[in-house]
This record gives C-alpha cells, structure tokens and sequence, in this order.
C-alpha cells in the first residue's frame, strides 16, 4: 500500500511538472470546469435545500397549515383567507392536531424607542414557538401565562431587533418597550439561528413578537365571519398517525358548518361554503419553487455536459501533444493501466484546482441569491457551503477526473502507440476515430439547440410579461406614508384637518407638482361584495377607496360618466366602476346610475366608468386567467388617511428628510414611514420576470460560448488530421470555397443528426408535461425556434468555416507540412 502511495504521489508530482509548461491549457480547463462546477454546486445545493432539505424544526412532517378557501355557488375558490372568527374555532376545536397556533403579522413602531423604527410583529398564541422549538439567546418564549383571553402584555424580540434597535443591551430582559400605547415587558431574544417559516410572505423576518389578545382587529372584526384578512394564519402539529387528508376530511365540515351559521343572515352568500386545505409546512413554504430548481438543474447539467464535451476535445489536443513520450514509456514497459494511472494523475490536479474554484464560486452564488433573491425563493437565507455540497464537489471531481482520465487513455490506443517508434510517415500518428468525432458533435448541437430554445423561450415569455402595458401612468410619481410616532393618537376629527393641512404643505412645495390622498394602483385594492339591485346577481370586484385627484394623477382616462370632485367625495355610496366590470354588469357596458347593494353598507350608485388597469400577478377573484382583465369598482375614501402620491416635477427629486421637514412643521407626530417611487415599485413587482429574463439570457450565452468551443475544437481537430488532404486539393486547383463545402458536407450528418434529435427531445418533453407546458406553447415560441436554428446554423458554419482558415488563406506549401 505504502508503495501505491509514494508512487501515485510520485505521478502527481510529475503531473504537476508536466502541466507547469502547459499553462494556457490548465487556464483553459480550470476556468471552464470551475465556473462550470461552481454554478451547478450552487444550483445543486439550492435545489437539495428546496426539495430533500427538511425543515430545521423538530418532527416537522407532522408540522402542518391550515388555509381557509371560501367556496362560491358555482364551486369556485373566491378567495384564501381567514375570517378572525373562523380562524379562532378552528384553533379552539382542532381535535386532530396535538398542538395548534394563530399568527397576525402586522408592522408597528416602538414609541419608546427614540429611533422610532417601524418593525415587522407577530402576535401569536404560546404554541408557535413551542412548535418550532425556537432556541433562545436570552429569557424565555411566551407560556400559558401568555395565552388567548390572558392579556399579559409581555414581548420577544427578534436577535437583529435586539442587536440594531437595543445595541445587544445585556439588561434588555429589565426593559420595557411602548407599542399602540402598550407597555410590554420584554421576556426573550431569539437567538440569531433561529428561522421563522415563510407564512405570510417569502424573506419577511419578524421582529418582534407579541402576544395574541394585543392585536389591532376590532371588536366587530373579531366577531364577524365576513371580514376576511389575509395576515391571519394557523399552524399546527398533528396527532401522530394522522395524515393531512384525514385532517382535512375532520376540520373541513367543522369550520364550514360554522362559517355558514356565521354569514346565514346575509342572502349574499347563499350556496356558499368553506373548504380547508390542509398541508405540509414544507410545502406552503416552498409552494412552486421546485420547479424554478428543477429548471435551473436541468439547465446547468445541461451546460456541464457541453463543458465535459469541451474539455475532453482539450485532452484530444492534449493526447496529440504527448503521443510520442507516451510511445517512449510503452517501448521501454509501461502497460495501458499505468497509462491511465498517469492521466489520471493529470486530471486529478486539473479538477482538483477546478473544484477548489468551484467552491468559491458558488459561495459567491450563494452571497448573489441572499442578496436579491431572498424575497423571491424560499430558504435562501440558509445557504451556505454545507456537507451537501462538499460531497457533491468530491464526488464530481472524483468522477469527472476518472472519466476523462479513461477517456483521454483509451482515445491513445495503446496497441497503435506500441508501434508508434517503429513507423513513421503520414497519418502515422494519433487520430481519434470519425465515429467518436461526429458523436461529440451530434451531442453538442443537441444539448446547444436544447437550452438555447429553452431560455429564449423563457426570455419572450418574461419579456412579454415585463413589457404588458399596465394602463396608467408611473413616471414621477411616488408614494408616501406617514408614521405616527406618539402615544397620543389624534381624533378623526382631528386627523382629517392635519391631513388637509399636509396636503396643502405637499402641494405648495417647488419640487411638487401634483398631490393625492391614497395608495398607489400597485395596493390597496381589497374585495367588495355587492348586489346588482335589480336582477340580485352577485358579483365580486376589487375594491378601492380614492380622493378626486387620484384617476388625473395616474392618468387612468374616464370612459364615460363623470369623476369624483371634492364636494361629491363627501358621499361615500358613490362608485365608478372600470370598463371590465361594467361588461360584467350589463351586456353594453352602459351601467351609469346603475345601484349595486353591498352587505352593511348603504346602496352604491355608479357615477362613471375608467379604463382598465393591469397588475402583475392579480387575477379576476374567484378564477385563474391571468389573461381576463379584472372587474374594478372605486369609491371615495376617507378624508383622515395618512397615504398619499405625490407627482414630481420633471427634472426634480423629492427626499425622505424634505418631506419630515414639511410634516414637522404641520405636526411633528407625523413622519415618513416610506417612500417610494411607483416605477421601482412595478420593477419590483416584476423582479421574478426580470431575475428570469437576465438568467435566461446568461445561460443561453454561456450555452452558446461553450458550444461554440467545444464544435471548434473537435472540427478543428478534424481538419487539422486532414491537413496533407486540404494541402493536395488547394496544389491540384480546389478553391477555398470548394475546401469549406467539402467540410460542412463531412459534418453536416451530425450536425443536422444533432438538430432532429434536438426537436424530438422537445416534442417528447412537451407531451411528457403537457398539462404544464400547454399555456406556453404559442405561435410566440415560433421566433425562438428560429432564433435558435438560425444561432445553431451559424455557430455549425464558423465551427467548420474558422479551422480552415489557416490553410486556404497561407502558401499551399504550408498545408503539405507534416501533420504527425
């Protein structure tokens, strides 16, 4: 064994030796195998974290959610939302869980905090952390003291709260902190390990969490079953030997049977039920994400195989280079199994450093994805160079070095290298067999065809999303929301005259061209249950509260009817309804002074009909079609709301610390919670089609890149053993253009080979994942196509075209040089 040893160090040494002359080509395979191997390490880690990882909780396949669908007439889901009574009987009479939680997110400011941050809070029952098994850097997490209906106004915070808001204060367990008005005494920080499950939005981190009975739902809220919040959430532990199904099949009509007590005075909801969905924490948490993994895999396995392809034409070229000292070692006793130890020697280093750089890189991946993608992908604020992928980098290096080493030793022919110093001449020399260069040509315009075709399909698809017309306007307009930061809340009465009066201020300053009262398109909308008072058919639009200003702020056109103005926005059962809605309403769309009934609230009457407006990502409530344009109804809003837009002058920009001087100097409780310009607003909301776009792109460069190398190197290699040939035709009167036919009709079997294997890969993947791929495929798809065909074709031609130049532009005498 000692002797195994010493002298497979002694090959590694003279490997080393041997490729210190060569650097340009330990350049070349370092650079390509390690940016190709940190890529697929990071995607690889990525995608074990989404779907083999478990949870970092214990017993977490018994974890599971409960999510509340309300079930319309017709039996379509409208919505997915708890009502806060409903959710309060199911935490009550969950008999199939051992354990159960309820969660409100919401955002608050510490008023006895002088940085008056605005922090994400949580207000739960104790059983969550329990659940969770939260660890804790100091104090303890909340206990039956702590439970519903017990009001101990106590706190636990998040450990960044505590080292950013409280500097890591040792004495933080003696402090108290002051929310709505509330004193809670703090009693734990988490520790910073702790991972909170994404329940209501991917990357949203906690930071302070509070007990359930101090949430800011009314009392009416808290007893009604119609009032339905997207931020209420249940988790529970289920008893051990019951599956989800079984879980489902217990709570379903339990919950159902009292939300259907709960709304029976209202006819709205006649034919109505609910429907529980019960489902492992692991899968609310990832949702769709696997299949965003899956393609990214798919993609840079593909990028390896072009990669290994290219690498192993550098052992081509590599072999060419030591033929004859290998000769030299046979004549003198070497056998092929030392000739494969001494390549193996070779690539053993090579992947080595490649796997090293590897590494790095895909740390610096994982740096890239925690950065702008942890708000996009769920789990990605736990990556890190785990054992996972250390494992997967010795594994790959193991495999990869023996497979080229195997390669690069059998492409040397052993039997014809033992003659190789007793014959001399052309053609003598080393030559890789036709069949095995028109396999790795085949396999590279497959694989290239394949990913190209792919990611420009996803680009045109991203690119048409990105570039939807949203129909109104976002240039110089921004959002502003104010923060109270004082213990002494104003009246409405009051509110609505310090509201006008910042109005006023807003409206008055230089940079300002234009100021309205309310939120921005992008949010806001709620739903609105109403009643076509004439026929009683019900209909479900989104619902939005604005001043008079907000359509000419936008630029949102009325189509017919007449706007709110600031005497009829005193009239709060006034409604202007857009273009889709109105269709829905009535055959001609011609619903003006049209009354709709709505549950608790007096008639509305329609006044005006505006143009249609799209958001990314919302559908019509009730279905599915991302395609429908969404039925809308406005109405005017409350004079004392603390949001705003704001149009900037072109040319102009307005800061945080300009508008708090304003705001000070109408009431210095108020301040600037955020600002934000609705144009990075729509970026972001788009930020998953850009992401696409820009990685489809990078990937279809790189597929074409490496594809590009790797045909240049097998069909140079080609041309180059048919130099002496190439010579003789160009002496005897061929043209150039004759020697470059000549090779694209050599190559142009594999090349076409390469092509139909491609499209029937492609058609065989559509009908595999039909149900999947039919919304995507299009006549959209046919530029793609011959994108693709066309980027094939020309990368084919200068693969063949750019290896002969070297022969058919110099003396004819140059190409009857020895080729051996």
């Amino acid at each position: 064994m000692r002797q195994i040893t010493e002298h497979f160090y002694y090959q590694l040494k003279q490997a080393l030796l041997s490729l210190k002359q060569k650097p340009s080509f330990v350049l070349s395979v370092v650079a390509t195998m390690g940016l190709t191997l940190g890529a697929l390490l990071c995607v690889f880690t990525l995608h074990y974290l989404l779907v083999f990882e478990p949870l970092p909780y214990p017993e977490q396949e018994r974890l599971y959610v409960a999510e509340h669908k309300i079930i319309g007439a017709e039996k379509e889901t409208m919505t997915v939302a708890f009502s806060y009574a409903g959710l309060v009987h199911l935490y009550k009479n969950g008999g199939v869980f051992e354990q159960t939680a309820m969660i409100i997110y919401d955002q608050d400011v510490i008023l006895s905090n002088t940085k008056k941050s605005l922090l994400n809070t949580a207000y739960v029952t104790p059983e969550f952390h329990k659940m969770l098994a939260a660890p804790l850097a100091l104090g303890r997490v909340f206990e039956n003291s702590e439970a519903i209906d017990m009001n101990n106004p106590v706190a636990i915070l998040s450990y960044n709260t505590w080292q950013q808001e409280y500097d890591g204060d040792v004495n933080i367990l003696s402090e108290k902190i002051n929310i709505n008005d509330v004193s809670y005494r703090v009693i734990g920080v988490l520790k910073k390990s702790f991972i909170e499950p994404q329940l209501a939005e991917i990357g949203l981190k906690t930071q302070i969490w509070l007990p359930w009975d101090f949430n800011k739902l009314g009392r009416e809220q808290k007893h009604s079953f119609t009032n339905i919040h997207g931020n209420l959430k249940f988790i529970g532990k289920l008893k051990s030997g019951v599956s989800g199904s079984q879980a489902k099949h217990h709570v379903s009509p339990l919950v159902s049977n009292r939300w259907k007590k709960g709304v029976m005075e209202f006819e709205f909801f006649k034919d109505w039920s609910v429907d529980v969905e019960v489902s492992s924490l692991k899968d609310i948490t990832l949702g769709d994400s696997n299949k965003i993994a899956n393609i990214l895999l798919v993609s840079v396995l593909g990028l390896l195989l072009i990669a290994c392809t290219n690498i192993s034409n550098l052992f081509m070229s590599r072999g060419l280079e030591k033929q004859k000292k290998i000769a030299i070692e046979i004549a003198i006793g070497a056998t092929s199994k030392h000739i494969f130890k001494t390549m193996l020697a070779e690539t053993s280093v090579l992947l080595f450093i490649s796997s090293t750089l590897a590494l790095v890189i895909a740390q610096a991946g994982f740096i890239i994805l925690q950065k702008y993608l942890v708000t996009e992908l769920p789990r990605v604020n736990e990556l890190s160079l785990s054992s996972v992928t250390i494992y997967c980098a010795i594994v790959l290096t193991l495999m990869l070095a023996i497979i080229f080493a195997k390669l690069s030793s059998r492409l040397l022919k052993y039997n014809r290298l033992n003659t190789r110093l007793q014959t001399s001449g052309k053609g003598s020399g080393l030559q890789i067999s036709k069949a095995a260069r028109q396999i790795l040509i085949i396999s590279q315009v497959t694989v290239v065809t394949i990913l190209i075709f792919i990611n420009l399909g996803i680009l045109t698809q991203a690119v048409k999303t990105i570039n939807m017309p949203i129909g109104f306007n976002t240039n110089n307009i921004s959002t502003v929301t104010l923060n109270l930061s004082s213990t002494e809340a104003p009246t409405k009465e009051q509110r609505i005259i310090i509201m006008a009066a910042i109005i006023k201020k807003l409206s008055a300053f230089p940079k300002i061209e234009y100021v309205a009262q309310g939120s921005s398109p992008l949010d806001g909308f709620g739903i609105k249950l109403l009643t076509k008072k004439t026929t009683n058919k019900k209909y479900t639009p989104y619902f939005k509260r604005i001043d008079h200003r907000y359509f000419k702020m936008i630029e949102q056109n009325m189509i017919s009817g007449e706007n709110f103005t600031k005497e009829t926005r005193q009239n709060s059962s006034l409604m202007i309804v857009n273009q889709a809605f109105a269709d829905q309403l009535k055959d001609d769309g011609d619903v003006i002074g049209m009354e709709l009934t709505s549950i608790k609230e007096p008639n509305f009457k329609i006044i005006g009909i505006v143009k249609d407006i799209t958001l990314h990502g919302q559908t019509a409530f009730g279905t599915e079609d991302q395609t429908a344009n969404i039925p809308r109804s406005y109405a005017p809003n409350q004079i004392n709301e603390a949001n705003f837009m704001i149009k900037i002058k072109p040319d102009q920009t307005v800061s945080r610390q300009q508008i708090d001087k304003l705001l000070s100097e109408v009431d210095s409780r108020y301040s600037v919670h955020s600002l934000n310009a609705v144009t990075d607003l729509v970026t972001k909301s788009l930020f998953a089609e850009i992401t696409m776009a820009v990685t489809s792109i990078v990937i279809a460069l790189i597929t074409f890149m490496l594809a590009g190398l790797g045909l240049f190197g097998v069909i140079s290699y080609s041309t180059q053993m048919r130099q002496f040939e190439i010579g003789t035709r160009l002496a005897i009167g061929a043209k150039g253009k004759d020697i470059v036919w000549l090779i694209l009709k050599e190559n142009m079997s594999a090349l076409a080979t390469g092509l139909c294997i491609s499209v029937l890969l492609l058609i065989g993947l559509y009908f595999s994942f039909a149900q999947y791929l039919t919304s995507y495929i299009s006549t959209e798809l046919l530029t793609p196509l011959l994108v693709t065909l066309l980027l094939v074709s020309l990368l084919s031609f200068l693969s063949c075209y750019l290896p002969l130049r070297q022969y058919i532009n110099k003396p004819v005498i140059h190409s009857l040089k020895s080729n051996d």
